[in-house]
């Protein structure tokens, strides 16, 4: 009784619509015992559909990495490559055209594209003329494809390189057609950890500010978290604390645009850098506690980010349908293609067929539903 009365103290916290604390949150990540997981589960699962409702959505979308030649030398990486290095790619408009082409063929409604850090990446010697010059190629051709594209590192990347500032990138960005920005490169919000798997990296409060300043100009983002490596449960859960203090900043400031979803990128170390591949020891993620992680993240952020989504490129669809058991409401995009997972190892495949992401989802008794990036 004495293990287990604390635990129910927390869940019955968080089913009466307030918000635990991050020791509750550490308290319920740290758990072991199967019944007690189990609990943590129900109350993820109740409160997602008190949150959202039992719809399940996805996306039907386009993976564009335009290109993988990269500055730095992240230690969690396999897609970076040197240039003329074996692999290496950098795609030409012509080249990133018939992919949009053909996703709108497909009937994509969103373009998802990052890439690598390449600094000969410049149009008439600026980085941002290079980028503007995709964009405005994507957005003359299809207006009504939803860019979502161009994380905080290449913000600060664009910036650094054009000696500008984030805020004037973003806006130039905006105004030439990006609808909303990736919330990735945020691995773990803790710098001592991004010191070891990204030191060449924008630090955590780099990350903060640009995400905070899309939002002061009404470019919505999304979130996640790189799990199952170097991290602990108290980084974990630190990291969600900065993103449940960015969403509640982006409210009370009244800005019109938030974190709009939340997703856990659990490890793939199967071609990763040896020295964290070594340290980790582990080619795949552990399910279990990248569900346990989902459960909490539900508890812990449900009021503020609605929508969890799981990626099934990491888990496998199998594993991406679990996931909505433990709190999330959306299994994500169909992708088309994707690179940067699978050249790590990953074993969920690069596309995902609106007939297999509904059949996940009815398999479990939920409707389902296509949505837009920003999720009307």
């Amino acid at each position: 009784m004495n293990k287990i009365q604390p635990i129910k103290s927390i869940l019955n916290k968080a089913l009466s619509g307030a918000d635990i604390s991050v020791n509750e949150a550490v308290i319920l990540l740290t758990q072991t015992d199967a019944e007690l997981i189990e609990n943590i589960r129900e109350t993820a699962d109740i409160l997602r559909q008190k949150q959202v409702g039992n719809t399940v959505t996805y996306v039907i979308n386009r993976n564009l990495n335009f290109t993988n030649i990269c500055e730095q030398h992240c230690s969690f990486c396999a897609f970076r490559r040197d240039e003329g290095e074996n692999g290496a790619f950098w795609l030409d408009i012509n080249q990133i055209m018939t992919k949009v082409k053909d996703a709108v063929e497909r009937e994509a409604t969103e373009i998802c594209m990052q890439g690598g850090l390449n600094t000969k990446a410049k149009k008439n010697g600026t980085s941002l003329a290079y980028y503007l010059d995709i964009i405005n190629a994507i957005k003359s051709e299809y207006p009504e494809l939803h860019l979502h594209a161009f994380s905080p590192q290449e913000i600060q990347f664009i910036a650094r390189e054009d000696n500008l500032s984030y805020k004037q990138v973003i806006i130039a960005l905006q105004n030439a057609g990006v609808d909303s920005l990736p919330g990735t490169a945020a691995e773990v919000l803790d710098d001592n950890i991004r010191k070891i798997i990204c030191p060449e990296k924008i630090n955590s409060e780099t990350w903060l500010e640009i995400v905070s300043l899309a939002h002061s100009l009404g470019m919505f983002t999304t979130s996640t978290m790189l799990s199952g490596h170097i991290e602990k449960p108290e980084q974990q859960i630190a990291h969600l604390a900065q993103l449940r203090a960015l969403q509640k900043k982006a409210i009370d400031h009244q800005y019109s645009a938030r974190i709009t979803e939340f997703i856990i990128l659990p490890f793939v170390g199967q071609e990763a850098p040896l020295p964290l591949r070594r340290r980790v020891n582990r080619d795949q993620p552990n399910l279990a506690d990248t569900l346990l992680l989902t459960a909490v993240s539900r508890i812990f952020l449900g009021n503020w980010i609605k929508n969890h989504q799981p990626s099934w490129v990491k888990l496998g669809l199998k594993g991406a349908t679990e996931a909505l058991k433990w709190g999330c409401n959306d299994i994500g995009g169909t992708l088309m293609e994707e690179h940067i997972t699978s050249m790590a190892g990953a074993q969920g495949g690069t596309f995902m067929s609106v007939k297999s992401l509904q059949g996940a989802i009815a398999s479990l008794g939920r409707p389902y539903q296509q949505r837009t990036t920003l999720y009307s």
